[in-house]
């Protein structure tokens, strides 16, 4: 696209744009109060590694931001303290014994077809299985519990996450990283680079820019491909997938508009959100000890 015709362009949407910050990263941990993805989080000295209700597991660390060591251009804006994330990505299986059982392959194929026709199945029952315990093979239905279906993990508030911001004005837990299946590796941000952000389609139009025919024709494509920052970022303007989707501050009910850290599926973290999508922590301007989670994909 032409110069002179993006430069107009930012004049036009000077009063949307923002400053986000792409985390510039390392192999490897950190400080307990560095800024990471994954790794060792701080714990204060009270505290032991978040678990999920759901399925009594622990959840996976995924981000921390030492709000107190910001770019120059980034202090102030979110507080003080450490933003953490943890999120429930555990499937546990769960086998239901039907109380049948035989001793050969042929009978327990026989007694596993008679259980799934014949039983009152568990929901959500993913299959029938044959354990086998010496010369016995007990029949099993088998259910995988699938936490962010179970609690609706993509909504803000979701009880299969943790998000929050913490003072580390104590001395910390000593601990060691619990077993988790597939533990993201760390990923230390060491420095951040300043761009310009602005808003992308699906919030635009809600700031009634004035703009002639033409470029209304253009707007969508231009924001997009030039004007717009996706993947992992703090700050900035959310990359809305579906629809603008601001929480309501549990403190004062106003809409929790400040995206604090935008993780897009695979960047800095190995996890998808959904079918590709992204997710987003976002904070009451106003109440800056109040922040939300939420994710979205297509």
């Amino acid at each position: 696209m032409h110069l002179k015709v993006k430069e107009q362009f930012k004049q036009k949407l000077s009063c949307v744009k923002r400053l986000a910050f792409k985390p510039i990263i390392q192999p490897g941990d950190g400080s307990l109060t560095a800024s990471k993805f994954a790794g060792k989080p701080w714990l204060n000295a009270d505290e032991k590694w978040p678990v999920c209700p759901n399925c009594n597991q622990p959840m996976q660390f995924f981000l921390q931001i030492n709000l107190d060591e910001l770019p120059q251009n980034a202090k102030n804006i979110f507080g003080t303290g450490i933003l953490q994330l943890f999120y429930c990505t555990n499937v546990i299986e769960i086998k239901h014994d039907t109380g049948l059982f035989g001793t050969t392959i042929e009978e327990c194929e026989k007694l596993k077809e008679y259980a799934t026709k014949n039983l009152p199945l568990p929901e959500g029952i993913a299959g029938t299985v044959v354990d086998w315990e010496g010369n016995i093979g007990k029949i099993k239905f088998v259910v995988y519990k699938d936490c962010v279906s179970d609690y609706d993990g993509w909504s803000p508030f979701s009880q299969c996450q943790l998000v929050r911001i913490v003072q580390p004005n104590q001395h910390p837990a000593e601990y060691e990283i619990p077993e988790i299946e597939g533990l993201f590796p760390a990923k230390l941000i060491v420095d951040w680079q300043e761009v310009d952000d602005y808003p992308n389609w699906l919030e635009i139009d809600d700031f009634q820019i004035p703009l002639d025919e033409d470029e209304e024709d253009i707007l969508d494509d231009i924001l997009m491909e030039e004007f717009h920052q996706s993947g992992d970022k703090l700050a900035g303007w959310p990359d809305w997938i579906q629809y603008p989707e601001y929480p309501k501050c549990p403190t004062c009910n106003q809409p929790m508009n400040q995206l604090v850290f935008q993780i897009q599926s695979d960047d800095n973290i190995p996890y998808t959100w959904g079918d590709g999508g992204v997710g987003y922590i976002l904070q009451c301007p106003q109440h800056k000890e109040e922040v939300a989670f939420l994710w979205q994909c297509t």
